[in-house]
């Protein structure tokens, strides 16, 4: 009778476990179908999000290797790559990831001219990961072993013929630092040389620490025949700094000739057509210096030969009362039914030094006036 009822007993349990069995061996039978919210998508992983450059100097440019990985279940493409300033990124050697591939991007960093902790480098990929693109941070505390104060040799506004020099000193990281040449690839307009070695204190960029390290005086010079214009000289200099042995720095100056107008520019204002027009501007030398005008015309690239003609140019030396040395010069005319817009230049030929040629600007506007109704 037990046998019986054990045996009944069990056989209920089985049947009602049946179903049981029966769900567990059916959940998620088959892969997900297309579409299925499980689906990741291109994902893409970066085998670093911070890369640490550590203490560098500012010789040279340097490099890591940041692995892109696609860890999601479709292809991943690889778009744009955008940097900010100071740093570069190589193209990646696949711009198209199946599921589980690897690329490699170079990321650079140029450190010339930076010192200290730097902040804000960054390289961003775009891709078609749906949660956006993706940064690289650079991080790195550049120390510059030789340093320029200042940094470079400005001489501002210089009249032609005028000279001046200036001075810049470059230290080193230990005693035995020095120049040991000067060059500038423009001897025409500047000189350069050193005048003296010594040892001096610097403060080390990072820990702040007093160290006594060789400093280098440099004088660069303006010559008095600079010519007329912007000047812009490279300076190369040669150091016994093994990571940077040659240190370039830049030379400016902007030389203004002596002979100018005054006011610098002719302005006619608006005109209309048949109106006369009459100005006149003193052209002198701002040292005082004696000069002749040999000839004066007015040139135009943007009017007419006949408009051009219509416009008289005239000059007499100033009165011998005068506390300034030069000449009055007169733009004289008629604004023409064809003139719209009166712009060149009145070229001077004149007998001073270095200056043969001056040149003063002339604008004006002819507008023509609408018929009432």
């Amino acid at each position: 009778m037990r046998a019986r009822t054990a045996a009944f007993i069990a056989s209920i349990i089985a049947v009602a476990g049946a179903p049981a069995a029966l769900a567990q061996d059916t959940v998620n039978p088959t892969p997900p179908a297309a579409g299925d919210a499980s689906k990741v998508g291109p994902q893409l992983t970066l085998s670093k999000e911070i890369v640490e450059f550590g203490d560098v100097d500012d010789s040279k440019t340097i490099s890591k290797m940041v692995t892109i990985t696609n860890t999601g279940d479709q292809v991943l493409e690889i778009g744009n790559i955008t940097v900010t300033c100071g740093c570069t990124a190589s193209e990646v050697e696949q711009s198209q990831l199946q599921p589980g591939e690897s690329t490699q991007l170079e990321v650079r960093f140029n450190p010339n001219r930076r010192t200290g902790e730097q902040h804000g480098k960054r390289v961003t990929i775009d891709s078609n990961d749906p949660r956006g693109a993706s940064t690289v941070t650079l991080k790195a505390f550049v120390i510059p072993r030789v340093v320029a104060e200042p940094a470079a040799a400005l001489f501002g506004q210089v009249i032609q013929g005028d000279s001046g020099t200036t001075q810049i000193k470059v230290m080193g990281m230990n005693e035995d630092f020095k120049v040991t040449g000067a060059s500038i690839d423009r001897e025409d307009s500047f000189g350069i040389r050193i005048l003296e070695t010594k040892i001096v204190e610097r403060e080390h960029p990072k820990t702040g620490e007093i160290m006594m390290v060789g400093e280098s005086t440099i004088e660069v010079s303006m010559s008095e025949a600079a010519r007329i214009g912007r000047l812009d000289g490279q300076i190369r200099l040669e150091t016994t700094e093994p990571s940077n042995p040659v240190l370039t720095l830049r030379a400016m100056a902007n030389v203004a000739g002596d002979i100018n107008s005054i006011p610098g520019r002719i302005s006619l204002s608006a005109l209309t057509p048949g109106q006369e027009f009459e100005k006149t501007v003193k052209v002198v030398s701002g040292k005082g210096t004696p000069f002749k005008i040999n000839k004066a015309r007015f040139v135009t690239t943007t009017m007419s030969d006949e408009d051009r003609d219509t416009i008289e140019i005239t000059y007499k030396p100033l009165p011998e009362d005068s506390e300034e040395v030069g000449y009055e010069l007169t733009v004289k005319g008629k604004a023409t039914d064809t003139m719209r817009i009166i712009q060149g230049s009145v070229v001077m030929l004149t007998d001073a030094p270095g200056q043969r040629i001056v040149r003063t600007q002339v604008s004006g506007v002819v507008r023509v006036q609408s018929a009432s109704r």
